[in-house]
């Protein structure tokens, strides 16, 4: 299977480019991996949200996916102490 299409949102996409050189790097390799094999990855879903978290060290990334499309919809990044109170 082919790597899952990411979709970054406007959020998103300006929290990334906020993040240190070396933090975006990690996420961006940790955020390849899990879309090369999405359908098997363990999925953590918030508990009475609709996105799923991504744990990155100190950081967090809100997702959600569709399998069928091959789809992953990044919503939001941050450090894990302020990454909650966004939602």
């Amino acid at each position: 299977m082919a790597a899952a299409l990411q979709i970054w949102s406007p959020t998103f996409s300006k929290a990334f480019d906020a993040l240190p050189i070396s933090v975006r790097e990690t996420v961006q390799h940790k955020i390849d991996e899990m879309g090369t094999r999405l359908e098997n990855y363990p999925h953590q879903r918030l508990q009475g949200r609709p996105e799923f978290k991504l744990r990155v060290g100190d950081y967090r990334v809100l997702y959600e996916f569709d399998l069928k499309s091959g789809n992953i919809f990044l919503h939001y990044v941050g450090n894990r102490r302020e990454i909650y109170k966004r939602i």
